[in-house]
């Protein structure tokens, strides 16, 4: 472009290529110009996104043990003793204290419909009481399962598969830098189209980053064989990949 030219000029081409790319859908520019009072330089602002597919590092596990007896004593005690079995076999399996913690701890009044009286009636006290229980070798999550319903719980609220930490913080650095290079593509595409260059970079902000972790709904009970009572060996709990977002708005001063 001339040295001498017009900033009008410059104003109206820019218009002129957002209004056909907002047509297009390709991409979402802002520009903000006011060159010719000085205010503000003339820019081109872009939006770019990116998307990433990545296995889960971690599982989380929910077990529920739930008592129902005549005294509110009578229910902790039972479920007690069936949850300490419960710790006990996971801690025989590989995990440590660390590893597991309580998540719900719910007691209260137990009461069923009577048709005859029709009405609730009082039925005593019900316990229900989860731990969480979380790992990060993906390959025993079936095996896990198993031990805790041999060892008297009542099932499995879900499995959740997620990221840990570490993990979250190197797909989000990732997933920012890819999107931070589509916002760049997009603007020199718009800056190449107008036959202008890209500047330095005025503004940028990380509009989102998000992804969610899979849950695993599983209504298990224990399986009577007949025999024991125990569950049949463990089916494998196959994780799926996590899809990772991130959108950044970057604005470039052009020349």
């Amino acid at each position: 472009m001339a040295k001498n030219a017009n900033p009008y000029v410059i104003v109206g081409m820019v218009l002129a290529a957002v209004l056909v790319l907002a047509v297009l859908g390709y991409v979402a520019v802002k520009p903000v110009l006011n060159a010719a009072s000085g205010e503000e330089p003339a820019q081109i602002s872009a939006t770019g996104n990116s998307e990433l597919s990545v296995m889960p590092d971690k599982a989380i596990i929910r077990i529920k043990v739930e008592t129902k007896e005549k005294t509110a004593e009578l229910a902790q005690n039972k479920n007690t003793e069936i949850m300490n079995n419960v710790q006990l076999a996971l801690k025989q399996k590989g995990l440590s204290n660390e590893d597991i913690e309580t998540d719900q701890y719910n007691l209260h009044q137990w009461t069923e419909w009577d048709p005859i009286q029709r009405k609730s009636v009082d039925k005593g006290y019900r316990l229900y009481h989860t731990v969480k229980v979380t790992t990060d070798d993906l390959n025993k999550v079936g095996t896990f399962i198993t031990a805790a319903v041999d060892a008297g719980a009542d099932g499995i609220e879900n499995v959740q598969f997620d990221l840990s930490e570490d993990k979250k913080k190197d797909v989000k650095k990732e997933a920012l830098q890819q999107a931070s290079q589509n916002a760049k593509d997009k603007a020199e595409a718009v800056a190449d189209g107008l036959g202008v260059r890209l500047g330095d970079v005025l503004r940028i902000k990380e509009s989102e980053f998000n992804y969610g972790p899979i849950y695993r709904t599983m209504e298990m009970a224990v399986a009577e064989d007949g025999v024991g009572g125990k569950m049949a060996p463990p089916a494998p709990v196959q994780p799926e990949e996590l899809k990772i977002r991130a959108t950044v708005s970057v604005s470039y001063k052009i020349h």
